[in-house]
């Protein structure tokens, strides 16, 4: 297997892929537990004084609070189909040292224009978080992992699809196409078989 390689491209959906869409939640569960958590702070000293039933105010700050939560998850959505036509575009390339994701030059592109966004909206509305969001988007565009570095790796040959996990936040999603998934995992088993957990499922 030495100095072997082995390159593929494959459009992923977003919406409807139940990777990407579990990984699309956690981020907009974390929104949404911030402003969650952002409201319980405002009507904390209602509560423990208790007119936090009394003042109707508060209901309707409640009510406000989820209909923009549940705004979030709307336009999300529709961003994804207007701007991405729900598809990301990915390469892989994989060898004896490790596997790289890369986003190709259309979904580059898109992927700058967004991000360059996010950074001039941050910087005008003086948001720290959001600027550095924005860079932090804009530098993880490719993955490169090492097999060496991989604790974890589970197959999903009903979905073509491989999750490779180094330490505790780093994650690879490998997405095959149902004729090369065998290929791929076949090559990626031993690769990792003494560094890692291989599970099935």
């Amino acid at each position: 297997m030495k100095d072997e390689r082995i390159e593929w491209d494959i459009d992923v959906s977003i919406l409807t892929n139940r990777f990407i869409l579990k990984e699309l939640l956690k981020v907009l569960g974390i929104a949404a537990f911030i402003a969650a958590g952002i409201m319980i702070l405002i009507i904390l000293p209602s509560i423990l004084s208790g007119n936090f039933y009394s003042n109707s105010s508060n209901i309707g700050d409640m009510k406000y609070a989820l209909m923009l939560i549940g705004m979030l998850f709307f336009f999300t959505t529709l961003f994804i189909f207007a701007y991405y036509g729900n598809r990301y575009l990915l390469s892989y390339n994989m060898d004896e040292k490790g596997i790289k994701t890369i986003s190709r030059e259309d979904q580059r592109l898109k992927n700058s224009k967004l991000n360059f966004l996010i950074v001039l909206t941050g910087l005008l509305a003086r948001n720290p978080a959001a600027t550095g969001a924005g860079f932090l988007a804009a530098s993880r565009q490719d993955q490169d992992m090492k097999w060496k570095k991989i604790t974890k790796a589970v197959f999903y040959p009903k979905y073509s699809t491989i999750t490779l996990h180094a330490g505790y936040l780093e994650k690879n999603i490998v997405f095959c196409t149902k004729e090369n998934y065998n290929q791929i995992s076949a090559f990626i088993r031993p690769m990792c078989a003494d560094s890692c957990q291989i599970r099935d499922k």
